[in-house]
């Protein structure tokens, strides 16, 4: 009997071991790719590849990885001397996945290579540790070579492809040709190279100079680090910290402090971040280098502060600050398709989608620096959406892919889309897409038009990679609302925001300042070339918190379009005229107060017409 048990415990270990080695580890691993395309892997030639990346930004980083794990002969390319990228010259040490309740089930939505090098839930991480141990990753991979300290001399194209590219890496100069070619330096190096069309800033809504905050970190040492986990472990503690912390007397007028993070490093050492520099161009060196002095001060003078009003801190030292301002926005790429806020704000599930996210869209470039610490200016918040194909892919050339927050967003979708935690999952995604498209013989940019039946097989290919793509049909709460088609269009230009809850205040009574503004503002986002000064100082009269009317409402329009009228006969007048949309007319009359739901569609209506 014994004997009899040992044997089918031995076949039962037996039988695991091979569906494991040969089913399920093959599909984890990559290796049943490898095996279809053994012969197939990569050219042959010393500098001939099947995929080429530029940048080791996290984002390159993962397309590398998810690519050679494919069994895909690739070279991942970088100026840098270390994978440190964005994280190490700008002190970046947190990161916080995406998460969405789908079918009524919570979903974390960045998998894959973004877990681990985070883990599951993300947050703060060690610098050296990021670096260490992506490096031993990249070195780990037998289909995989990595060039340092190198650069992009030139590009050579044919029609619509990028058929190779001048590096200088390894002491030498090299011509290095690709099926696939991806982006993922931090502004665009390969694609403004390869002429592809790009906007600067906020170009998009005819704000080319305005960029969301830059963030500067710093370290400081000789921090008691235990005593800093008991503050932010009580909720009291923590209250009364952050308390002490507005009492703070900030340097630069154009600096914001807002959520103070401390993120311990190994020794006595902790990053700092939360420091932000509002109306930095950063375009612009001379002013770029003002603005990081004035920072680099602040964090010394906040050093000093945390010195006298906090034990923890009442022997730290200022260590040192970043090379360079983490910066969020600056150069915008084309690609088949943009990213736009009512994508987002709609929870819109594209048929090609290749990565889905969840986090709020964000104005802050709009907010002054002087405003409260706590306030905010978020456009909405969606529950989950999805980004299509489109989007990496540039906008002239078949096999040039783009990653990272300068991919085809809208400059305000990007502050959702262009996150740390979407963009690794999207390069993992653009990885396998290089993979697809070499087994497959065909571009990116052929891909995006396959039929239904190959999108969906190369979708699965994703799925298997580790990447979380699910169907979905959630609308945005405001979907039904009459003025919801003006408040997309407002929340576009960042000119109306719905906050964390996405209310728009939809029913409240407004003022006249309120349409005054809008009007004056949606008319220098969305149609510059009709501004004019002499436009706004006809509206200047109504720049005041009384209540809006009809009969104001009328009169506000007549002046923004130069119509005279009568006084007392505004709205007959605007009615007559065709100023206000049909479906305001039904909701307004000229003595009761106008809600705002009827002034955003006036707004949107009048500039239109306009």
């Amino acid at each position: 009997m014994k004997k009899g048990n040992f044997t089918r415990n031995v076949v039962i270990v037996v039988l695991f071991f091979l569906t494991f080695w040969f089913g399920i580890r093959p599909i984890i691993t990559g290796e049943e790719f490898e095996r279809k395309t053994r012969k197939a892997v990569g050219p042959a030639g010393k500098n001939q590849y099947a995929l080429v990346v530029f940048g080791t930004e996290p984002e390159g980083v993962a397309a590398a990885l998810s690519a050679s794990r494919m069994g895909l002969k690739t070279l991942l390319v970088t100026e840098d001397l270390d994978p440190g990228g964005i994280i190490k010259s700008a002190l970046v040490t947190y990161t916080s996945p995406d998460y969405a309740i789908i079918n009524g089930e919570k979903k974390r939505l960045t998998n894959g290579i973004y877990t681990e090098f985070f883990g599951e839930t993300g947050s703060n991480f060690s610098i050296e540790d990021y670096i260490s141990t992506t490096k031993k990753k990249l070195q780990r991979e037998p289909n995989l070579k990595v060039i340092y300290d190198a650069g992009i001399l030139s590009v050579q194209m044919n029609d619509n492809l990028l058929e190779g590219v001048n590096i200088y890496g390894d002491g030498e100069t090299q011509y290095v040709e690709a099926s696939v070619f991806i982006d993922a330096t931090e502004d665009g190096t390969l694609l403004s190279l390869c002429n592809v069309p790009c906007f600067q800033g906020s170009g998009d809504i005819n704000v080319p100079d305005s960029y969301m905050p830059v963030e500067y970190n710093f370290i400081i040492s000789d921090v008691n680090w235990q005593d800093i986990e008991s503050i932010r472990k009580g909720r009291q503690i923590m209250d009364d910290f952050q308390s002490v912390l507005k009492q703070y007397q900030k340097n630069s007028p154009k600096i914001r402090i807002s959520n103070l993070k401390f993120i311990g490093q190994p020794g006595d050492d902790i990053v700092i971040s939360g420091i932000r520099m509002h109306g930095a161009n950063v375009n612009d060196p001379e002013k770029m280098e003002e603005d990081f002095n004035a920072a680099l001060k602040e964090a010394q003078m906040l050093t000093v502060f945390l010195q006298v009003v906090f034990v923890p801190f009442e022997n730290c030292t200022f260590r040192t600050g970043p090379s360079q301002f983490y910066i969020p926005e600056n150069r915008h790429y084309e690609g088949r398709y943009r990213l736009k806020v009512e994508d987002i704000l709609e929870n819109r599930d594209f048929p090609d989608k290749v990565v889905m996210a969840s986090a709020p869209v964000d104005a802050e470039k709009f907010v002054s620096a002087q405003m409260s610490e706590e306030y905010s200016y978020i456009m909405g918040n969606p529950t989950v959406y999805s980004i299509p194909l489109g989007c990496f892919i540039s906008k002239n050339l078949d096999n040039l892919l783009m990653v990272g927050k300068k991919a085809s967003f809208s400059s305000l979708a990007s502050t959702s889309a262009g996150r740390m935690s979407v963009n690794i999952t999207a390069g993992e995604a653009m990885g396998v897409t290089a993979a697809w498209c070499y087994l497959n013989d065909m571009t990116p940019a052929e891909l995006m038009k396959a039929p239904e039946q190959d999108m969906k097989e190369y979708q699965g290919l994703l799925k298997r990679a580790g990447l979380i793509l699910e169907d979905f049909d959630i609308p945005n709460p405001n979907a039904d609302h009459w003025a919801w088609n003006s408040i997309k269009v407002l929340t576009e230009y960042g000119l109306v925001a719905g906050g964390m809850n996405n209310d728009y205040l939809l029913n409240v009574e407004s003022n006249e300042e309120h349409l005054t503004t809008l009007l004056i503002n949606l008319m220098v986002k969305a149609a510059p070339q009709k501004y004019s000064l002499e436009f706004d100082s006809r509206l200047s009269a109504f720049r005041n918190e009384n209540i809006l009317t009809g009969e104001k409402a009328a009169e506000i329009l007549l002046k923004a379009a130069d119509i005279p009228y009568t006084q007392g006969n505004a709205f007959q007048t605007a009615k007559d005229k065709g100023l206000f949309p049909a479906e305001v007319l039904t909701r307004i009359s000229p003595d009761k107060p106008v809600t705002l739901d009827c002034v955003y569609a006036i707004t949107v209506y009048l500039i239109d017409k306009l």
